[in-house]
């Protein structure tokens, strides 16, 4: 007997995967497909039940992802999800249109408990909302089933077609009663019977991962931590012929006593016990002196020329998938896995799609968009589509010793010690003058490396009496003064719209004329929407939507697909900011 199917379509919401995942915890297995996917090959699926997920456009835009009205004539039960609901909305014959009002974040939802879709459900229950554009007219046949004070449809159904909208993200734990709604939808409504377990879905994940990998060696990249630790694990219970390494990067050799609290003894420690509770053979790989020259010193040279580096980005390029990649070639190994929380995508020309991570709060795929298309080839990261809760929980069933370790934070090198601390016995302290726009001292500063545009803390002048605090917008070198204003959206050079970039790197096919693209400014950031255009060379510059706040020479920039949000292009390194470029 085959097994029920709920197909989840991606319009590039930044929860797709986390969609899935909760239809499979209703015991539905469920498999997710770019909105491109021919309509032919998802009919031929014969799923119980389709799902739209949101989406970063809008979907009247020309150029905005989209569907055929025959999807929804398909004559199965399809949900659509924020943008999904205005998606089918627009589709059908309504009218989607900008909000007066923005909803964002917890909203009290009240919804019609007549309707299948929230049975045992509150009648006044709190959703998480993210929309600038709402249903201002419902499509022909249907009604709407639930309301805010500022969202007239919030919730909309056809019953007799079987199709139903929701314009807030029932996926996340925010909506508190989402769970019970995916649940009557996959159970009540589709008619799933609830057979599949979870536990199938990590067997036919490391079904998956073989597929991928083949039979080659694989050379796991133990951090001591409880990701790749476990990633060791999925990969050992398939019966691939394993190592695994711990990279040793960089210690403190020059007499510098500031770092005694990095924990790399420790994880060591902690990698051997995996390494060992596992039975994969295990070593510890010297990359000292590699690290140095290509992270110590960039770091280092970055901050002397007053920019703002990314070692953590710059580390899985030059370290992880550059010097320990080849350690694992030379072990007769085919490919590194680690314990990212991101995802791969294996396209039918050869090449392969280095996709946002299922755990919304943990992607790390900002963090690989320096890496090339060779390096991808031989990368495996077999957590990518697991939340971090099911990771903990699958590792404490491995029996893993440090299923319960938390997560690292910061320079790995640095441990506990403060960036600056580090810098000063590298660069030569110049101090000088701390200035406001009109240039008044207002202060002295220890040195222009020691600090970054944006930053608020730490600047050594005190906030005003109106309790506003002062905030760095520009650092000049030639008189060397740190110029501060207040923090506020109007403060020179703290946000703008345009950027010049640099050293741009393409992990598929390049950009090679203007277009549209999602970027991530940060690590913790969301997309912004932003117009790319190259000028040659690995340079370009973008210009964003929405003012963008504190950028900063030698940060990163993970560029996103416009279509596909989900799929990561590549990266590049901000050269200069503000509305002259």
């Amino acid at each position: 007997m085959e097994k029920e199917l709920v197909v989840v379509i991606d319009f590039g919401g930044q929860y797709n995967q986390l969609v899935a995942r909760r239809v499979r915890e209703c015991n539905v297995y469920c498999e997710i497909y770019s909105y491109k996917t021919d309509l032919n090959k998802i009919k031929a699926m014969n799923p119980k039940g389709i799902i739209l997920t949101g989406g970063p456009a809008s979907c009247y835009e020309p150029g905005a992802a989209t569907c055929s009205e025959d999807l929804f004539n398909l004559g199965v039960p399809v949900l659509g999800l924020c943008y999904g609901a205005q998606l089918m909305t627009h589709v059908l014959g309504g009218k989607v249109e900008r909000a007066a009002v923005r909803e964002y974040g917890k909203t009290e939802v009240k919804v019609d408990r007549s309707s299948k879709l929230f049975s045992d459900v509150s009648e006044n229950t709190i959703c998480w909302m993210s929309h600038f554009d709402y249903i201002s007219k419902l499509a022909p046949g249907f009604r709407a089933v639930a309301t805010t004070a500022n969202c007239p449809v919030a919730a909309a159904e056809c019953v007799e077609r079987g199709l139903y909208a929701i314009q807030f993200h029932p996926e996340v734990l925010h909506t508190v009663e989402g769970s019970k709604m995916l649940y009557n939808f996959v159970r009540n409504i589709c008619g799933c019977c609830g057979d599949w377990k979870m536990d199938s879905f990590v067997e036919e994940s490391i079904k998956a991962i073989r597929e991928k990998v083949g039979n080659g060696k694989v050379l796991c990249a133990l951090s001591g931590g409880v990701d790749s630790a476990l990633a060791m694990a999925l990969l050992k219970q398939e019966g691939f012929e394993l190592r695994a390494a711990y990279m040793k990067t960089w210690m403190n050799e020059e007499g510098i006593d500031v770092f005694g609290d990095c924990p790399w003894h420790q994880d060591i420690i902690d990698a051997t016990a995996c390494a060992e509770k596992i039975g994969v053979p295990f070593e510890v790989a010297d990359m000292i002196e590699e690290y140095r020259k290509q992270i110590v010193e960039y770091l280092v040279d970055e901050y002397r020329h007053g920019r703002t580096p990314n070692p953590d980005v710059m580390c899985n390029r030059k370290m992880k998938f550059g010097k320990f990649l080849d350690f694992a070639l030379s072990r007769g190994c085919d490919k590194v896995a680690t314990g990212h929380y991101c995802c791969l995508r294996d396209n039918p020309d050869g090449t392969r799609d280095l996709m946002m991570g299922a755990d919304p709060g943990k992607d790390q795929s900002y963090f690989l968009c320096m890496i090339t298309q060779s390096q991808l080839m031989r990368a495996e990261f077999p957590i990518g589509s697991l939340l971090k809760s099911q990771v903990r929980d699958l590792a404490r069933l491995n029996g893993l010793p440090n299923a319960e370790k938390k997560d690292s934070q910061g320079i790995c090198f640095l441990g506990k010690i403060r960036i600056q601390d580090f810098l000063g016995h590298y660069i030569e302290e110049k101090p000088g003058d701390i200035v406001n726009v009109s240039g008044k001292i207002l202060g002295r500063h220890k040195g222009l490396h020691n600090y970054t545009i944006g930053q608020r803390k730490g600047i050594g002048v005190p906030s005003n009496t109106n309790g506003k605090c002062y905030v760095v917008v520009s650092k000049d070198y030639s008189a060397n003064t740190l110029v501060v204003a207040f923090d506020s959206p109007d403060a020179p050079n703290l946000y703008t719209t345009r950027a010049a970039l640099e050293s741009a790197n393409w992990i598929n096919k390049p950009i090679e004329s203007p277009c549209d693209i999602y970027a991530r400014v940060r690590y913790r950031d969301g997309l912004v929407r932003a117009k790319y255009t190259p000028l040659g060379g690995g340079e370009g510059f973008v210009e964003f939507q929405a003012p963008q706040r504190a950028i900063a020479p030698g940060q990163i920039m993970a560029i996103h697909d416009f279509s596909e949000p989900s799929v990561v292009l590549g990266g590049a390194i901000f050269k200069s900011a503000g509305q002259s470029i």
